[in-house]
């Protein structure tokens, strides 16, 4: 069944809900469906259908948990509209995590659950359902479409809840029975059905119909909505005539009587349904009414829209243009004020007046533009309230963005509102903005500079000194960078407009310059990381060479046991083991340290690069390795030193061991020949062994037991240690020898049996060999028959027939000799057996072979065979002796007499010799191999005749091989003597070469040597000289090669040994020496000359490399000529022309004049002369109102000048005129030139590149979409048209021509050519200078030189750096001059006025936060005497207290007023939120920096009210000390206590005033000196809610240490002079009595105090002469009972103790004396059995409290068979009865001993019976007969006898008292963990007594109670007629302030709320019993 409603939620199904069928039951519709997870109730989770009801989608169906807290009949899971609420449909009672699957009642009040619903897991279908696509919606139309298709379909219709389904059905129930007699009846009441399910099958189509039309998404017009609506009413009255119809067919029916219910119920069931229906169809008609007036309102909405649309886009670009031009008027005023901020003149001089009235009358102008704009725009922003919703939207956001615009228009205009009162203000900000661009100047220099320094770094390695100096100058400019950072930050929070603008450019700068200072530092990093690399090696290198060193001399002090003495005689041997522990220590130190270098070298060398860090890596692993080499080195020497030390200790020991070990090797070889392989062994070696086996044993074990001897002796004194281990290692080697020796002894007692079975198996191994010989013959024979199918036809019968003979013969004889070798194997001697075993492995094997023979035969074979082998082995052999031939030729050149031939001859020969030997080697190896194979393959075959001959002819081709390989053998040997005197020869010719070679070597450099030599003699010239060392130099590189491998030649040489060449190789290496010594000498030659020659060409190309940068520098010198010499003023004139031409078109535009009628008005029709232009420059800004051409009259001479072209003609004509408007554009942005202003329409002319120069030809306009425009001809081209400027999206294509820039452009080209020249230049330096480095290692005369003169020329490349440097200082210094000048002359007339604005907003603030800043003053003046003491004067300070009183009055009122006026700032700070810049901003900063200093001042008052407390607190701390110290001797001296001196000053109240106890304080003596103030600050400090409890008091007087560490407690305050009584454990209590008090010699401070734990009194340590804390201050502990029930208090701390009385839960208890650990012996428990009735179980013996049996005494066991007898005379008695073993006895006398027999008896009665008598217990001659039994124990006191051995078992029965019980088990020990046991004082009545502790029963009190339920806090402790102060809630924290005390049956306590600090009472147990407060 599906489930109803709408698609499942995205969450993930948790649970579906469904019948097991069909149903139309409305309540079980409701619930089936998909449940997802929603949260969690009671403990679990509840869940929310997804799907929605048709026609009810408002009610949520929940499926949740209800515990029981509202009784069972409401706990379980349930079906309702809300978790917990009141309408619910379902529930099961199942109290389960998870809903339950079934049991389910619906409704929930059913009887019983008839499974009308299943709650199952969401299955997998049921997530895969849930990923499926979600069908396309539908559009209006269609669902209209749709709901039609329902309306018309009969019998359709939708489960909805409370609608009937006509499709479903009614209800299931018992139909009545129709008879003729009620037809009737019944054909009305379907017809009534069929009515009312027609009904709501059509209110359900129109329901469907609503819901469509309903759609959110697709709402319907209003037309169709009524439509619907009218449906819908015509439903509604179908169904009240239904229902009506229903009532009239029920009145009917019911006329039938009795008879009728049946079907009266029938339409009773019809009447809810119908109901619902029509509940339905009033929802959604309702709804729909609803939406057809939304409809209607939006068809309404939609036509305002468009009207209202109209209306705004009227008046919109004129309230742009009103916005526009107030924008237009700000920029003037900006332009007129930023000149003169920038460089402003005299005070008080009429320029500046009339800049500051041009300046206010602009503001005054734009102040009337933004009100009229602001009015304007707000009255259409009131009407636009009115617009319809999407055009009142737009409206408003773009008259909001004009308004904002006007906003910032306005703050703009406020930062000049008083312009001329900050002018000042503003001027000095400016100066500051130009000091930092003057130190960012001077920073830039200082980097420059060192960016210079390492410009070597980007070609190599710097020198170390080089290194040191760049980062010694970048530290200094980084800092001074980084300052500035900082400053410019704190600038910029203040900084508003161009000054702004200004110091973010600065900034920039500044970051731009600390990249750079970044830059330099990490390749000062990276030169200091390959630096550090290239020490590194240096430095390991010294650790482990060190190491290597120290290791030589270890092995230098371990020669003397390397002699072969491994025990040295005992004079030489001490003095050898002191000097190996001695090496041993060094090497390992030395170890130690090279590991811990290179440890930190390795870790160093990760910080490294990664290509330094590779390499560095690669060289530490080298190192790596010989220390691990070295390591083990160290530590195998220690482990030997060690060995070496022992033995000397164990020398008697080691000798001895030796000894015994060589006995028992001898013993071993004697006895070898019983274990070897007897094969081997003969019959008279196994004899002569045992010959002598006894006498070399009888040896071995003497010296055995001798050895162990010793050992036993010295194990005495090495009990550990090496010594000890090392005993044990010779004690394992002598049992090692003692398994040897049994080992032998074992094998030599078989030698008869090794004799006898010598015999036997050279019999079997005869027997085998001959069966194995048959079945190799046959194997032979057959093998190559099978292989060859013809041959078997060449033999006859009688041949194949001696095949199987041999082949059965050769089986029977295996199978004989298997069955007697496994006989003889059984229990034969190790050896034997071995032998045995092989021969029964070869019976196995032939036995195989002939089985496998015996399968199938080849026969007739061996004729063909032995005919092929006779003709292969012949041809082998002729083979062979050819290769004998070769031998004779290849050695025919030795053979001529010729001894040494020559070195090519004799390598060839030697050469052709070895090939031959291996020739012929492998040859007969071959042909032997052959010979014997197919030799033994003939021994098989049939025909012997032939086989013989073929044997024969076998055996001579043997004998010619044999003389082959003599031949062989002999030419092998002279074959290797000849070729080592060949390389003899070889090694001559070598050194021979060799000196060729240097000779030559010395020729080469000949002409540089004879200069030195020969005065006379000419030197080569500097090329010629080059061209020798070039050439030596390569040649010396080959000469050193050839000695080289001529020196290992000789050493090969050397090893071959050779007869008579020691004198040959001698003078061999004398010659190679001399070779060498010649060499080193022509190298020296050279080598000097080569450096010589290098040092000059270098010096060469240095000296012209310096020419080049003097150049370079004088060139860039010459390009900055403009800025540096002439101050750029050209550029300021050109600016100030520009300036007046933007001016006099803004004038011309408005007076629609040209420039034609302006140079009249200017000449009156003349051309102008100077005189003329500057009086009209000097009127001009007033006459057209821009003050910014306000010029000074030096620069109206200049604009002349400059206009008039200086040509000479001194006039201005008016093409000259005309030429000052014209402005020049260059082209940034590629764009298109049109034949005509308007952007539409016009032809392109052409399109301007970037780059390209533009000069306009008319004034800029603005066509018709507002996009800038100007009429303009590119100079390069002549072309002319309309150019756009800026487009309308704010692309720039066109920007003004700044004739500075340009010049600045090609200024900083030149001078960065030049600059780069010099830094290739300074490059080129660092690596001429790498050159002349000496690379042979020595003092170098030339190099020296060279360098020496290469130095003073790097200091003529560094002036010029630092020349070029200082320029480049320059040009940055005078472009920022230029630019400050520039900024200051745009903006000099408006920059006063924006000094003016900030005062007027943050005035009033500023006065309120004086006045708080006033009282912050007072507070420092108040606390200043007191905080400015310390030590003694602060503590002989007399008014703290009145200090500390002034301060916490008057620090509450400045932190108000402070907080006021933070308020205050913070609300104009808030409307300040928005600004940017401008004066709002600096207003914005102030007040920042205001809140900032009023959070401070707050911080400084709290600061020092707390100084002002600890000071206090500091003098409290002294005397508050000597203060107690007084009280507690007064009271001491007085014998009373606190509680008697809490009385006297309470009064009878229950607090102490602090007057009382201040008076108490001032009137002891002690404290005669104390200052009344101070005793009033302890007052204070006691005291709290004004008054001292006497809890207070009593831990004011009353002072407690804790025991830190163990400590002694002694008799005397001396230490030296005192006795210990104890010692005190850690965390034990003292209570003081005396001191502290501080011994002035020891400066030990000393209390005496007592014990809580036993009363012990006595002198302690505070804490050591060296700091050790012993004790340290506690409180005194304080108890609270916190069990549930009372309490025992006992008189002592024994468990038998009497009981004070019993403690209530919660009271307080003072601690006496404690803790004291109580331990228990351990309890016994036995399982017994009572004498009297048998009862069997467990009892106790003993417990921790009671003893309650004993072992009984008089019960007696018998041991022995004895007899009891009648009276106490043996000899004279009767006997009563036998007595047998176990039998017991109750004894009733003491016993009696005989004097004279020694006999001893005793009188006792039987258990079992009555009868009585006397007993032996001891006989004459000691036999015990019985004795007393410890298994029967006396009861001493009522006891329970327990089921099993647990405490809580079942009783059997009480033991009394007397009774006798029999041990069955046990007794068993139960341990008892030892307690804390307290002595204390209740606080109540003052009973004391002692308590155990335990956190079930008392533990520590810390006066924190938290509430367990809510209750009343009242005013005093009687409930009754006490005030409620309030409820306290549950968990709230209390602080007891009183009490506990009884009051009504009610335990009470006073306390104060830690929440509110309100104090009143509360209670902690009420009458019941209950506990409401818990103490935590």
């Amino acid at each position: 069944m599906a489930p109803p409603g709408g698609a499942p939620a995205k969450q993930a199904i948790a649970y579906k809900v469904t019948h097991p069928g069909k149903t139309d039951d409305v309540g079980v519709n409701t619930l089936i469906g998909d449940f997802v997870e929603k949260g969690s109730n009671h403990g679990k989770k509840f869940y929310q259908k997804v799907q929605s009801i048709k026609g009810h989608e408002d009610i949520k169906v929940f499926l949740y948990f209800w515990d029981d807290r509202d009784g069972e009949d409401f706990g379980g899971w349930w079906f309702g509209d809300s978790v917990g609420g009141t309408e619910v449909w379902a529930r099961c009672a199942s109290k389960d995590a998870l809903p339950p699957r079934a049991g389910w009642k619906v409704p929930w009040d059913a009887p019983d659950p008839k499974n009308a619903i299943f709650v199952e897991p969401a299955q997998a279908a049921g997530a895969a359902a849930a990923a499926a696509p979600a069908e396309k919606p539908l559009t209006t139309e269609q669902k209209f479409k749709k709901a039609a298709e329902v309306v018309a379909k009969p019998g359709s219709g939708s489960v909805v809840v409370g609608r009937l389904s006509a499709s479903k059905g009614v209800e299931a129930g018992a139909p009545p029975v129709v008879t003729p007699e009620n037809q009737a009846t019944a054909d009305l009441v379907e017809k009534a059905k069929a009515e009312v399910a027609a009904a709501d099958e059509a209110a359900n189509a129109a329901i469907t119909l609503a819901t469509s039309a309903l759609d959110p998404d697709s709402p319907a017009p209003a037309s169709d909505l009524k439509d619907i609506m009218t449906k819908l009413q015509d439903q509604q009255t179908a169904l009240g005539e239904g229902q009506k119809k229903l009532t009239q067919d029920m009145v009917e029916v019911r006329k039938s009587g009795p008879k009728s219910v049946a079907f009266v119920a029938e339409l009773a069931k019809l009447v809810p349904k119908i109901r619902a229906t029509v509940t339905s169809v009033n929802e959604q008609l309702n709804k729909v009414k609803a939406s057809v007036n939304a409809a209607e309102n939006r068809e309404k909405n939609a036509k305002k829209e468009a009207e209202d649309t109209k209306e705004l886009n009227e008046f919109l670009p004129e309230a742009k243009q009103m916005s526009a031009s107030v924008l237009e008027s700000v920029e003037a005023l900006m332009s007129l004020a930023d000149p003169i901020v920038a460089s402003p003149p005299p005070d008080d001089s009429d320029d500046l007046k009339n800049a500051f009235n041009e300046i206010e009358t602009t503001l005054n102008e734009a102040q009337t533009k933004i009100a009229e704009a602001r009015k304007q725009i707000a009255g259409k922003l009131g009407a636009a309230k009115n617009y319809a919703p999407e055009t009142r939207k737009t409206a408003l956001s773009e008259y909001t963005a004009l308004q904002a615009s006007l906003t910032e228009a306005q703050k703009t205009l406020m930062s000049y509102k008083n312009f001329r009162k900050d002018f000042k203000a503003k001027v000095a900000a400016k100066k500051a903005l130009v000091d930092l661009a003057e130190k960012i100047s001077d920073a830039e220099l200082e980097v420059e500079k060192a960016e210079m320094m390492c410009v070597a770094a980007d070609s190599g390695l710097m020198p170390e000194e080089d290194i040191a100096a760049t980062e010694k100058a970048i530290e200094p400019a980084l800092k001074e960078v980084q300052t500035l950072i900082g400053g410019i930050a704190g600038r910029l929070n203040a900084a508003q407009g161009s000054l702004r603008d200004e110091l973010m450019q600065t900034k920039e700068k500044a970051l731009a310059l600390k990249k750079q200072c970044d830059d330099v530092k990490n390749k000062m990093k990276d030169q200091r990381m390959q630096l550090s690399a290239k020490e590194m090696a240096s430095k390991v290198t010294e650790k482990v060479v060190a190491v290597e060193d120290a290791l030589k001399l270890c092995h230098e002090a371990e020669m003397p046991f390397l002699k072969g003495l491994e025990v040295l005689p005992p004079d030489e041997s001490e003095k050898a083991i002191n000097a190996l522990d001695s090496t041993a220590t060094k090497a390992e130190t030395a170890l130690r340290q090279a590991v811990a270098l290179l440890k930190t070298k390795q870790a160093e060398s990760q910080r490294f690069p990664k290509e330094l860090q590779e390499k560095a890596k690669e060289e530490l692993s080298v190192f790596q390795e010989r220390i691990d080499a070295a390591e083990k080195k160290v530590q195998d020497f220690r482990k030997e030193a060690t060995e070496r030390k022992v033995n000397a200790i164990m020398e008697e020991v080691i000798d001895a061991v030796k000894v015994a070990e060589d006995k028992v090797a001898a013993y071993a070889e004697v006895g070898k020949v019983f274990t070897d392989d007897l094969e081997k062994v003969s019959t008279e070696e196994i004899k002569e062994a045992m010959e002598k086996a006894p006498e070399v044993e009888e040896r071995a074990a003497t010296s055995l037991a001798e050895a162990k001897k010793v050992i036993l002796a010295k194990a005495k004194d090495a009990r550990q240690g090496p010594a000890a281990v090392a005993l044990k290692k010779h004690e394992g080697s002598v049992n090692t020898a003692q398994a040897r020796l049994a080992s032998v002894k074992k094998a030599a007692s078989t030698g008869e049996q090794l004799i006898k079975g010598k015999t036997t198996l050279g019999e079997e191994k005869k027997k085998v060999e001959e069966a194995e010989a048959l079945v190799e013959k046959t194997e032979k024979a057959v093998k190559p028959l099978e292989e060859m199918e013809d041959a078997v036809e060449t033999l006859t019968e009688e041949e194949f027939a001696e095949i199987g003979d041999n082949l059965v013969g050769g089986q029977a004889a295996l199978k004989s000799a298997q069955k007697s070798l496994e006989t003889q194997i059984t229990g034969a001697p190790g050896s034997m057996r071995a032998a045995l075993q092989k021969l029964l492995e070869r019976c196995k094997a032939g036995l195989a072979k002939t089985d496998k023979f015996l399968e199938g035969q080849k026969p007739k074979k061996e004729e063909v065979l032995s005919k092929a082998y006779s003709r292969m082995a012949n041809k082998r052999t002729e083979h062979v002796e050819a290769i004998v031939e070769k031998v004779n030729e290849v050695e025919l050149p030795y053979l001529k007499g010729i001894e040494d031939l020559p070195a090519a001859e004799s390598a060839a020969a030697l050469k052709a010799s070895e090939d031959v030997i291996l020739e012929l080697n492998t040859a007969i190896t071959e042909t032997r191999n052959f010979l014997a194979t197919k030799n033994i393959e003939m021994k098989s075959f049939s025909d012997k005749e032939r086989c013989k001959e073929v044997a024969a002819d076998f055996a001579k081709l043997s004998t010619r091989i044999n003389a082959s390989a003599t031949k062989l053998a002999t030419f092998k040997k002279d074959t290797e003597g000849r070729k080592k005197v060949s390389q003899l020869q070889e090694a001559g010719e070598k050194v021979t070469e060799v000196e060729k070679a240097v000779t030559k070597l010395a020729e080469i450099v000949s002409p540089l040597s004879n200069v030195g030599d020969d005065p006379a003699a000419a030197a080569p010239s500097e090329e010629e000289a080059g061209e020798i060392c070039e050439k030596a130099s390569k040649e010396a590189k080959t000469v050193q090669g050839m000695l080289d491998e001529c020196r290992k030649f000789l050493a090969e040489r050397q090893k071959d040994k050779l007869p008579n060449s020691a004198d040959t190789l001698k003078d061999l290496m004398t010659r190679v020496k001399e070779a060498t010594d010649a060499l080193t000498k022509a190298k020296k030659s050279f080598q000097e000359q080569e450096h010589k020659f290098l040092g000059k060409r270098v010096l060469k190309e240095v000296e012209e490399l310096i020419s080049g940068l003097e150049g370079d520098v004088k060139a860039a010198e010459e390009s900055c000529a403009a800025l540096l010499a002439r101050g750029g003023e050209e550029f300021l004139v050109a600016a100030s022309l520009r300036t007046l031409a933007n001016a006099l078109l803004d004038y011309m535009s408005k007076e629609s004049k040209d420039i034609s009628t302006l140079f009249k008005d200017v000449g009156s029709g003349k051309n102008i002369e100077q005189e003329v232009f500057v009086a009209w420059l000097e009127k001009l800004p007033e006459a057209i109102a821009h003050p910014e051409v306000d010029f000074k009259p030096e620069r109206r001479e200049k604009l002349f000048k400059l206009v008039s072209a200086d040509d000479g003609t001194e006039v201005i004509d008016e093409a000259k005129f005309k030429d000052m408007f014209t402005m020049q554009f260059v082209c940034v942005q590629g764009i298109s030139m049109t034949s005509q202003l308007q952007t539409s329409g016009g032809e392109t002319v052409c399109k301007v590149e970037p780059k390209d120069v533009l000069e306009a030809v008319g004034a800029v306009s603005k066509d018709e979409a507002g996009v800038e425009r100007v009429e303009a001809k590119i100079v390069s081209s002549g072309k002319s048209g309309f150019v756009t400027i800026k487009g309308n999206q704010g692309s720039v294509y066109l920007k003004a021509s700044n004739p500075f820039e340009e010049y600045c452009k090609e200024m900083d080209k030149a001078v960065e050519e030049r600059a780069n020249k010099v830094k290739q230049a300074t490059a080129s330096l660092h690596k001429k200078g790498a050159e002349l480095q000496d690379s042979a290692g020595g003092a170098s005369k030339p190099l020296a030189e060279a360098r020496t003169e290469f130095a003073n020329l790097r200091k003529k490349a560094a002036a010029q750096m630092v020349a070029l440097q200082a320029l480049k200082a320059k040009i940055n210094e005078g472009k920022k001059e230029f630019l400050k000048v520039e900024a200051a002359e745009k903006v000099a007339h408006i920059e006063a006025q924006e000094r003016k604005e900030a005062e007027a907003i943050t005035g009033d603030v500023t006065k309120e936060a004086e006045m708080a800043e006033t009282l912050v003053k007072q507070v420092e003046e108040l606390a200043e005497p007191l905080l400015s003491l310390k030590g003694a004067e602060l503590q002989s300070f007399s008014s703290p207290a009145s200090v500390q009183e002034a301060v916490e009055k008057l620090v509450p009122e400045a932190v108000d007023a402070l907080g006021k006026v933070k308020v205050a700032a913070q609300e104009t700070l808030k409307s300040l939120a928005k600004a940017t810049k401008g004066p709002m901003m600096m207003a914005k900063r102030d007040m920042g920096q205001m809140i900032g200093k009023l959070e401070a001042a707050t911080k400084k008052c709290q600061n020092k009210l707390a100084a002002v407390k600890k000071a206090c607190e500091e003098i409290v701390g002294d005397s508050s000390a000597k203060a107690s110290k007084a009280v507690r001797d007064s009271l001491r001296s007085a014998g009373s206590d606190t509680d008697q001196l809490f009385k006297e000053l309470a009064e009878g109240g229950d607090k102490i005033s602090e007057v009382a106890l201040w008076r108490k304080l001032l009137a002891l003596p002690e404290l005669e000196g104390l200052q009344p103030e101070h005793a009033k600050l302890i007052c204070r400090k006691i005291a709290q809610d004004g008054g001292i409890s006497k809890r207070a008091l009593t831990a004011f007087v009353q002072k407690y240490f804790q025991v830190v560490t163990k400590i002694a407690i002694t008799t005397e305050f001396d230490v030296g002079q005192g006795k210990v009584l104890r010692k005190l454990d850690a965390d034990e209590l003292v209570e003081v009595v005396e001191g502290p008090t501080t011994d002035p010699d020891t400066k030990l401070a000393r209390v005496k105090g007592r014990s809580l734990v036993d009363d012990t009194e006595g002198w302690i340590s505070i804490k050591g002469n060296q700091g050790s804390m012993f004790l340290k201050e506690a409180e005194k502990p304080i108890y609270a009972v916190s069990s549930e029930q009372e309490v025992r208090l006992s008189s002592d701390m024994t468990a038998s103790a009497e009981t004070v009385r019993m403690l209530k839960p919660g009271e307080v208890l003072e601690l006496l004396k404690g803790p004291v650990k109580e331990t228990f012996e351990p309890g016994l428990k036995a399982r017994a059995k009572a004498l009297d009735d048998d009862v069997k179980g467990w009892f106790n013996i003993r417990d921790k409290d009671n003893v309650y049996a004993e072992p009984a005494g008089k019960m007696w066991t018998v041991t022995a068979a004895v007899a009891m007898t009648d009276n106490e005379d043996i000899k004279n008695c009767e006997v009563v009865k036998k007595l047998a073993v176990g039998e017991q006895f109750v004894v009733e006398e003491e016993p009696v001993e005989d004097k004279d027999s020694g006999v001893k008896r005793i009188k006792g009665k039987l258990v079992d019976s009555d009868k009585e008598g006397w007993i032996t217990v001891k006989g004459s001659a000691g036999t015990v007969y019985c004795k007393a039994s410890d298994k029967h124990y006396t009861i001493l006191r009522e006891v329970p006898m327990l089921k099993t051995q647990a405490a809580n078992s079942e009783v059997e029965r009480q033991l009394g008292e007397g009774e006798v019980v029999h041990i069955l088990e046990g007794p068993k020990q139960e341990a008892y963990p030892p307690v804390l046991r307290v002595q204390v004082k209740a606080c109540t009545d003052g009973a004391a007594g002692w308590v155990t502790m335990a956190p079930t029963s008392v533990k520590r009190w810390t006066g924190i109670y938290k509430c367990l339920a809510a209750m009343p806090l009242h005013s005093s402790s009687k409930v009754e007629g006490a005030e409620e102060l309030r409820s306290l809630t549950v968990g709230e924290m209390l602080e007891i302030q009183a009490g506990p005390m009884e009051e009504d049956g009610e335990t009470r306590v006073k306390v104060k709320s830690k929440k509110d600090g309100l104090i009143g009472w509360a209670t902690m147990f009420d009458e019941s019993g209950k506990r409401t407060l818990m103490t935590l």
